[in-house]
């Protein structure tokens, strides 16, 4: 099975550098839409047998953007992003002053998080959740071409899943608008590429 990983467009939480998981439902920005636009330009959903697209706001427009009107799209609430508890939609500049150890040197959270934020979804719960989508769908389409469309910590998730049992620290935060491809089967999965940016 191909599966082409898009992560959404940018919103406004992600220009002000806001913890966006799944307890927050923003739209795309407006320069957020505009760049999906341009992007879904050099994209091709035509090749695709089925698109699959997480049920928040942000995923859904950009899905839309990039397959047009007429592709239908299936909608799977465990491509949701990790849903960070509290922190959810506040400033991960505040956090990082407060706790600079739940942050690793990209400025991306680490699992150290765990130690202030009680009640966010833990990372086995969330590979767990992803790891059941993807079982189920190559279950259902060994052979075909899927596209994903979803959120930056869950393509950095099922990558690792694969990759490097569930550790997300080999793997950087993917562009607004960047693809990832996976070619799964049951002998090997391999990375094809990471972080493809179309405009």
């Amino acid at each position: 099975m191909e599966v082409v990983l898009l992560r959404h467009g940018t919103t406004e939480l992600n220009k002000a550098r806001k913890i966006q998981g799944s307890r927050v439902d923003p739209s795309l920005s407006e320069d957020g839409r505009a760049y999906a636009e341009k992007a879904a330009k050099n994209f091709d959903a035509s090749k695709f047998d089925a698109v699959y697209v997480s049920p928040l706001k942000r995923a859904q427009e950009t899905a839309r953007i990039f397959v047009g009107p007429d592709i239908p799209i299936k909608t799977d609430k465990r491509l949701e992003e990790l849903d960070y508890g509290d922190w959810d939609g506040k400033s991960s500049q505040e956090f990082k002053k407060l706790y600079p150890d739940a942050f690793d040197h990209r400025g991306l959270l680490t699992d150290n998080m765990y130690k202030y934020n009680k009640n966010a979804e833990t990372r086995k719960q969330f590979e767990e959740r992803l790891a059941d989508f993807f079982d189920e769908l190559y279950k259902k389409n060994p052979d075909k071409k899927i596209l994903v469309v979803c959120h930056g910590v869950v393509s950095r998730m099922i990558v690792a899943h694969y990759l490097t049992n569930g550790d997300i620290s080999y793997f950087d935060q993917m562009e607004n608008c960047g693809l990832a491809k996976l070619h799964i089967s049951n002998d090997q999965t391999s990375l094809v590429f990471w972080n493809r940016v179309l405009a």
